[in-house]
């Protein structure tokens, strides 16, 4: 399915490394998550299954891949998923080396999640 505008626009305006972080987490959670909706939620783009599911976030040094129910994730991946949020969580990700099957996992937990 191809991007959205909104969506497509939000990764447009972003420039040097986190660009390109972004961009490959953008190509990586709808390769986990095929039936998942891109929109923009909360002022970033969000990929939703039954709920938001997760959200790629840009900062200038780096990217937040924000996980909706990431506190139910947290304690099975202890040290990566950071937050304190009641449901909301996040990964940073500083460098395209960063997105490793760790990642992927928690990736695919998540979806998992949203499916159950």
């Amino acid at each position: 399915m191809p991007m959205p505008m909104a969506v497509r626009a939000y990764f447009d305006r972003l420039s040097g490394p986190t660009k390109e972080i972004a961009e490959e987490l953008a190509r990586l959670i709808p390769a986990r998550g095929p039936s998942l909706i891109a929109t923009i939620a909360s002022g970033a783009p969000c990929w939703s299954g039954h709920e938001r599911v997760v959200s790629v976030v840009a900062y200038s040094r780096h990217c937040n891949l924000q996980f909706w129910s990431g506190a139910r994730l947290a304690s099975g991946f202890y040290g990566r998923i950071e937050g304190n949020g009641k449901a909301l969580r996040h990964v940073k990700v500083h460098h395209l080396d960063d997105i490793d099957d760790e990642l992927i996992d928690i990736i695919d937990c998540a979806i998992a999640l949203d499916r159950g």
